[in-house]
């Protein structure tokens, strides 16, 4: 007998194929396609089968997988670069989105508090807070989310148009990512405040270790990822086998044959290194002999060898090393969590270590990126839509609040321009082409037309600086999984849930927007 489930699970996994696809074409922001089939599917009667925790269980393996993605894909020498400037832009882009979206769902509510004598009975339309829902953590869970940077969007956006590797588009990617990190912070603070809240007489007590412990356990993750990418840069320094074959290759050999450390960082380009590969391989094996003998006559000169660089320089099989960044991801996540921290931070951070590793970083984007993660992004999305009601999304007053809400998070956001400085076009050609000392001896030889590229160069300056405001609007996908995990861990109801949600899709709708319509004019 042909089972009616099977039927809907094919329709289910089509349906987020296809819409997925037709809302990248239409609005480069796929994920509010597979969350609209999520909403549906998860909504409408029996289609998918009552226990999905299968499907909860693989989205939170995409999850995990695209925040190590957005870590193995950070590159720490352009960090380095623009650090100060993208600490201060990701600041600010941080903290008055969530002070403005924590003042707005805490006051709101304050103000309409005597007509909400709980959730189920909403009269006036205001956000309410969930029975047994602190208001003060709901809030603050709110606010994280709205917090958030997308920086999925803003990279494909940025490529679409040759931007991505411009000094702007460097800030813009590493304010975003510092962002994030920030947010994964407060999410594993939000989990704490979650869990000790059903406590029984905690209610409305947060301890100062409850928000303590979290803070230090996320900055010990961040720090200990870091020293360890210090570590690996260290080791690949010391004996470094050098040759005319690597100076000819300076992006690397075969998968087993580690590249330079000069090339870290650098986005490793497949197709490029297979054609070198296949050319050079006689070249590589006999270099790999020419290692191994500078190894033995090292062992045989040194009483001490050091037993790290041989194993560091030794060749293994791509499984293993695709086996090791699985754990390596999967073990810091669970320590992470284990710590107080966030998991997601974890993955993050592993993410970032990897990312010293060329051939981790080229065996992550020809077996995982281009082939299992948008199937499992695709799940993860849609099981965002499972957990909001159907009749909520859709209620008038709700989404009259989300509107509002959009507003305050979308200007709230735009005020990271102000942290752009006036000069970024002059800061950018410093970085490239000289000192402060010799951009100014060329100004003071303008003639008529220098100066008419000096005056084109201020305009673009200011494009830039609203280039950086509305590329940190759009939320996306960390809006998503902060407002998840905060009605998961029972310090968010479903109201806040589904206005928190509205407002993250018309930010990323509007950010879209507005970042290429100033795209469009640079």
């Amino acid at each position: 007998m042909f089972s009616l489930s099977l039927l809907y699970f094919g329709l289910f996994v089509l349906a987020l194929c296809f819409t997925g696809s037709v809302f990248e074409d239409l609005f480069h922001c796929r994920l509010l396609g597979e969350l609209l089939i999520g909403l549906l599917f998860g909504n409408l009667g029996q289609l998918l089968p009552v226990d999905k925790t299968v499907l909860y269980l693989a989205g939170e393996l995409g999850v995990l997988a695209l925040i190590f993605e957005a870590g193995i894909c950070t590159q720490l020498h352009k960090v380095a670069r623009v650090g100060l400037r993208a600490a201060l832009i990701g600041l600010i882009g941080t903290i008055i989105p969530l002070l403005t979206g924590f003042g707005f769902i805490y006051l709101t509510h304050h103000q309409y508090s005597h007509q909400l004598p709980d959730e189920s009975n909403n009269s006036s339309g205001s956000p309410p807070a969930a029975a047994g829902v602190d208001l003060v953590i709901e809030a603050l869970a709110s606010g994280a989310a709205l917090a958030s940077t997308s920086i999925a969007i803003a990279v494909t956006m940025m490529k679409q148009r040759d931007i991505l590797d411009t000094f702007v588009g460097t800030l813009i990617t590493t304010a975003a990512m510092l962002d994030d990190v920030i947010s994964l912070i407060l999410l594993g603070i939000i989990s704490a405040l979650g869990g000790g809240s059903g406590e029984s007489g905690s209610r409305g007590k947060i301890r100062p270790m409850t928000i303590l412990q979290p803070v230090l356990a996320s900055l010990g993750i961040v720090i200990v990822a870091l020293i360890a990418c210090f570590a690996v840069w260290k080791l690949q320094g010391q004996k470094r086998p050098t040759s005319s074959i690597e100076a000819e290759n300076p992006t690397g050999t075969e998968m087993q044959h580690v590249t330079p450390s000069h090339t870290l960082g650098q986005t490793v380009n497949t197709p490029e290194c297979s054609r070198r590969n296949s050319a050079r391989k006689d070249d590589v094996g006999q270099e790999g002999q020419e290692v191994s003998s500078q190894s033995t006559t090292s062992q045989h000169t040194s009483p001490q060898p050091n037993s790290l660089i041989s194993l560091y320089y030794r060749r293994f099989s791509p499984i293993i090393f695709f086996s090791a960044m699985i754990l390596i991801g999967l073990g810091y996540s669970i320590l992470a969590e284990y710590i107080g921290s966030s998991k997601f931070l974890g993955a993050f951070m592993a993410g970032v270590f990897c990312s010293t590793f060329p051939i981790l970083r080229q065996l992550h984007h020809e077996r995982v990126a281009n082939t299992v993660q948008p199937a499992l992004n695709a799940i993860f999305f849609a099981t965002i839509g499972f957990s909001i009601p159907l009749e909520k999304i859709l209620e008038p007053t709700l989404f009259g609040w989300g509107v509002l809400y959009a507003i305050i998070a979308s200007l709230s956001k735009l005020a990271t321009a102000v942290a752009v400085p006036s000069n970024l076009a002059d800061v950018a050609q410093q970085e490239s082409d000289g000192t402060q000392e010799e951009e100014q001896q060329r100004e003071e030889q303008l003639d008529a037309q220098d100066h008419h590229r000096h005056h084109q160069r201020k305009s673009n300056s200011i494009h830039d600086r609203w280039m950086v405001g509305t590329a940190m609007i759009a939320r996306g996908e960390l809006g998503l999984l902060i407002a998840q995990q905060a009605m998961q861990q029972g310090v968010m109801g479903q109201a806040v849930m589904v206005i928190s949600t509205w407002s993250i899709v018309l930010c990323t709708l509007v950010g879209i927007a507005a970042l290429g319509f100033i795209m469009n004019k640079v």
